[in-house]
């Protein structure tokens, strides 16, 4: 048998004084550097529910549900983080640039699924005409926020942030959806009957 090498034998004695080299996980966090992309978190106050997180993450571990509750109908998004590649495409193209942050964390270990799933619902907007769905509350506000006060030049937009205040009515679905009037240019409209009022108005 060979004679351990003096290199060898100051290692050893380093180990017993100062202990191992190895780090102590699982039983203490490892130390992260401040540039690790980890798990992103959702923002339940910036998002606006608007679905494009959903578009974009490759590995679906984002999802939407639209359904029907008391008459009204609501969008939830569902984020999932037990499928989550961490590759941060939701983070870098969300619509507000504040809805999803990046964090330090790494692992997101549990014998509960219900706590890797978050969710977040908001209410939709429909067509006063056709029932399409336009898109989120929350998201028509947010686009009249950053609008200011060109927002006034889309009554879809402005009536979307004046219901809450009392300031106009519900909306309601007209009965001849097939037929616009001058009074259709002051109704909650989607892109399609919006053009389609304002072309029969101009040219017929």
């Amino acid at each position: 048998m060979k004679k351990p090498k003096i290199r060898e034998l100051g290692e050893a004695i380093k180990a017993v004084v100062k202990g191992p080299y190895t780090t102590k996980f699982p039983f203490e966090p490892p130390e992260i550097i401040p540039e690790f992309r980890g798990f992103p978190e959702y923002q339940d106050d910036d998002c606006v529910r608007c679905g494009a997180c959903v578009e974009v993450c490759p590995a679906r571990a984002i999802e939407v549900e639209e359904y029907e509750k008391g008459g009204k109908k609501f969008r939830k998004v569902r984020f999932r983080y037990d499928v989550c590649l961490l590759c941060g495409q939701c983070g870098a193209l969300c619509t507000t640039g504040k809805g999803i942050v990046y964090t330090n964390k790494y692992a997101k270990n549990t014998l509960d699924r219900a706590e890797v799933i978050h969710e977040v619902e908001d209410e939709l907007v429909e067509c006063e005409k056709c029932g399409k769905v336009i898109s989120t509350k929350r998201h028509l506000e947010w686009i009249s926020n950053r609008l200011g006060e060109k927002a006034f030049a889309n009554p879809t937009i402005v009536l979307t942030k004046h219901i809450p205040m009392g300031v106009a009515d519900e909306e309601r679905k007209s009965e001849e959806s097939c037929k616009f009037d001058r009074e259709d240019w002051y109704k909650i409209l989607c892109p399609d009957c919006r053009r389609a009022a304002w072309m029969k108005e101009n040219f017929q």
